[in-house]
């Protein structure tokens, strides 16, 4: 739908500048602001609209769907993420099969901000965005979106496929 509205706003640019002065650079280089604008808003939306869905899932539906069948059901997480998710977790069961990994890796952490997240920052040359709590303004969580097949999704989020050096601090 966004992409919709984008063609729809350019289509708009495009017929407003017919008649305009403005150099042809000028009227493309506006044209790049708004694809670019929309583009971000695709890949922010699609990490938050993640996120805050396991944050639901983890408020209300956690005892009934198990977090494995909610995760591999996500359109809006990447292969390779779901992989590392689920890699993290059995290499944690086969080296404490009575605790586990002892917290939630997509969160990386026991608590959470339990009203979601909202965008804090975005690294547009990286991926890389940073969430912040919105009751739990200090509670960040780092996530990556990639492409996949036209659609922005998240390849990363809180320990899964986030290096060391590129997560929260705590």
């Amino acid at each position: 739908m966004l992409k919709l509205s984008t063609l729809f706003i350019l289509s708009l640019i495009l017929v407003a500048s017919c008649g305009s002065t403005e150099k042809p650079s000028s009227i493309a280089s506006n044209m790049q602001e708004e694809v670019s604008e929309a583009s971000t808003a695709d890949k922010v939306m699609n990490a938050l609209v993640f996120l805050n869905g396991y944050i639901e899932y983890s408020n209300t539906l956690g005892a009934e769907i198990n977090i494995d069948d909610w995760i591999n059901s996500s359109t809006l997480a990447s292969r390779a993420f779901k992989l590392e998710f689920r890699k993290i977790i059995d290499d944690a069961n086969e080296l404490d099969p009575e605790m586990g990994l002892g917290f939630d890796p997509i969160l990386d952490a026991q608590d959470y901000p339990e009203k979601g997240f909202e965008l804090e920052s975005f690294d547009e040359k990286t991926n890389y965005l940073t969430v912040k709590g919105i009751d739990w303004a200090d509670f960040k969580v780092t996530m990556k979106v990639i492409e996949e097949n036209g659609n922005w999704i998240v390849d990363g989020c809180g320990i899964v496929n986030i290096p060391e050096e590129k997560r929260a601090t705590r």
